[in-house]
């Protein structure tokens, strides 16, 4: 008897692992983490200077640094790396062998034992085993999967740099906003303040008054829109990034050749095209979920054959040591293995018909970000112009009042004209380079501004992630 339990003892010993302890969450606790985060944190001048980028809170924060930053911080992206390696350890668990089944049978005679050893023992180890190329399937599928969470996880690395350049883009242009549109209220209401001098002096009349105060009010009103605009392109730049509104006070935001963005004819359009139907992030993982299903196949094929189970077995039967060989076999008296291969092959298929899919929406995608993008710029460039002819005018139209050859109204109006043009062309800018950012979200990869970081699944794994939730690891013994 001691050997059997002995034996059983060790196989049941050897599959223990060790369970990390519990770590419990405190809300109010991560709640103030979150709310102490500041750009000058050491952490993230380790990650700004492991990819080459200046390391001190105090030098410009440029589109690069404002990347690494949201990488650093963003909980999203958080959430997305612990989403990645979860998948990855369910792609690993899924695809283990069932362990072998122990099966230990003692009988004890009470009586008419004829003097003979009153027990009998038998010990039996049930071994699965696997289908024809079921191993190779599984492995298929799990290094699929692994290769699927990783790209989902690079896919989240562009998706923050995305959301984080467009805040910074958004709340740059927002700030150039807010000055022309405070010029245009305040020579609004230096034109009100002529106007009503000349109604006084008597070379107006009270409706060229009533003109200059309704256009002072709706330059006012357009003066609150833009700050708000900026308040709240402030706040969407602190959450894209991972920091409180407050972390963003006195730091210096910068985007060298902003207002330089590349013609339309500057973009190749066949490396363009190249880059998103074959290089696209999510048609990556698609094409891995195409793999999965290509091994679901292969496995629900092996299924043809029956499912067999070997259990080697020693008997002690009173006295006399035995051994022997059981032989599980399933029988297919109620289906066969037609439905199964029906159902990965119809799996496979819908998992190639989604990669294709998705290809046609990425050249659409790329089709229209491309047409919009050049329209966008020439709309803008044609603004700018105009705005720069309206400046011109605008300069001429105050060294003539200078000269007393026009009066200081129509100098002030041609003021107005000349910062309403410069805001106009300034909102069709920022339309431009959201069009721009479309057409780098349909790639997936920096068009501009230049970037020296690495690609998103490389730069995925250079950059620590701040204050991770604290996890364990399970390693078997």
């Amino acid at each position: 008897m001691r050997i059997p339990i002995a034996a059983m003892l060790a196989v049941v010993l050897a599959g223990c692992a060790s369970v990390p302890p519990p770590l419990p969450l405190d809300a109010r606790a991560s709640a103030q983490a979150l709310s102490a985060r500041r750009l000058d944190d050491p952490g993230l001048a380790v990650a700004l200077a492991r990819v080459g980028l200046p390391a001190a809170a105090s030098a410009a924060w440029t589109p690069d640094r404002i990347t690494v930053a949201a990488l650093y911080f963003n909980p999203r992206l958080a959430r997305a790396r612990a989403a990645a390696l979860q998948a990855a350890a369910a792609a690993t668990l899924a695809a283990q062998r069932t362990n072998p089944t122990l099966q230990l049978s003692p009988e004890r005679v009470f009586s008419g034992g004829l003097g003979r050893a009153p027990w009998t023992v038998g010990l039996a180890l049930l071994v699965p085993l696997l289908h024809p190329g079921e191993a190779a399937a599984r492995d298929a599928m799990r290094r699929a999967e692994t290769l699927a969470a990783q790209d989902r996880y690079a896919e989240a690395v562009w998706q923050t740099r995305s959301r984080a350049l467009a805040a910074l883009r958004t709340l740059l242009l927002a700030r150039r906003e807010v000055d022309l549109a405070a010029n245009t209220a305040r020579a609004g209401r230096d034109f009100v303040a002529a106007a009503q001098q000349r109604l006084r002096l008597g070379a107006g009349d009270r409706g060229q008054l009533l003109a200059a105060e309704l256009a002072a009010a709706r330059a006012e009103s357009t003066l609150a829109t833009r700050q708000a605009d900026r308040v709240a392109a402030r706040q969407a730049l602190a959450a894209a990034i991972g920091v409180p509104a407050a972390a963003l006070d006195g730091i210096a935001l910068d985007w060298p050749g902003l207002d330089t963005p590349p013609a339309p004819a500057a973009l190749p359009s066949a490396a363009l095209a190249d880059d998103a139907a074959w290089n696209r992030l999510d048609l990556a993982v698609l094409l891995q979920r195409y793999r999965v299903a290509e091994a679901g196949l292969r496995e629900a094929a092996g299924t043809r054959y029956p499912t067999l189970a070997v259990a080697p077995g020693y008997i002690y039967d009173r006295g006399a040591h035995k051994w022997a060989l059981g032989i599980d076999a399933q029988l297919p008296l109620f289906h066969g293995a037609g439905a199964r291969i029906r159902a990965a092959a119809t799996a496979r298929d819908e998992a190639a018909a989604a990669v294709l899919a998705r290809q046609a929406r990425i050249l659409h995608q790329l089709a229209g970000a491309r047409a919009g993008y050049a329209q966008r710029y020439t709309a803008w460039r044609q603004l700018a112009a105009a705005a720069r002819a309206a400046a011109q005018r605008a300069a001429q139209a105050e060294a003539q009042r200078a000269a007393g050859r026009i009066d200081r109204p129509a100098a002030l109006a041609a003021r107005a004209v000349a910062d309403q043009a410069a805001l106009t062309a300034t909102t069709a800018e920022g339309a431009a380079l959201a069009t721009l950012a479309q057409l780098e979200d349909a790639v997936q990869r920096p068009l501009w501004p230049i970037s020296h970081l690495p690609a998103a699944a490389a730069l995925a794994t250079s950059i620590t992630i701040a204050a991770p939730a604290p996890t364990g690891e399970v390693h078997d013994r």
